[in-house]
């Protein structure tokens, strides 16, 4: 009699045990970065901090990113302080063809944090012929170097 209760219970819980096919759910992909990593210790700044002041350590990269219209003219003409040195700067097109006339884009700045203190970054978006009237648009920000 135990043998057969032993029995009933193991074929009433058979169903119990097992995966339900039906509800499995394939794993999730990781995500796909969209960007370039950026390494430790660099920083990437845009028009969206312009007007910031942002603390950085001694030796740490920047990279500067602000859209330019260079086929128009119009182009960054950009200062630093001493305790920022340039390391290159290039134009990235936003037309990846080649066959757009007049496009614009991004123009890169990379610099290091070489000197501590309050070092500044200031830019005037401008036609390098045309006097300046007070109307262009700015770029201004400062980075405390520690």
């Amino acid at each position: 009699m135990c043998i057969g209760i032993i029995c009933l219970v193991a074929v009433a819980f058979s169903g119990c045990v097992g995966t339900d096919q039906n509800k499995l759910v394939s794993p999730t992909p990781p995500p796909t970065p969209i960007q370039t990593p950026i390494p430790v210790g660099q920083y990437v700044f845009t028009e969206e901090q312009n007007g910031t002041t942002v603390y950085l350590n001694l030796t740490n990269t920047i990279t500067l990113k602000l859209k330019e219209n260079p086929s128009t003219g119009y182009s960054w003409a950009l200062t630093t302080t001493n305790g920022l040195k340039g390391t290159g700067d290039f134009f990235v097109s936003s037309d990846t063809t080649g066959r757009l006339s007049g496009a614009g884009g991004t123009h890169y700045w990379n610099m290091i944090a070489a000197g501590t203190g309050v070092q500044k970054i200031s830019g005037v978006y401008q036609r390098s012929w045309e006097p300046l009237t007070g109307n262009e648009t700015r770029f201004d920000m400062t980075i405390v170097v520690v």
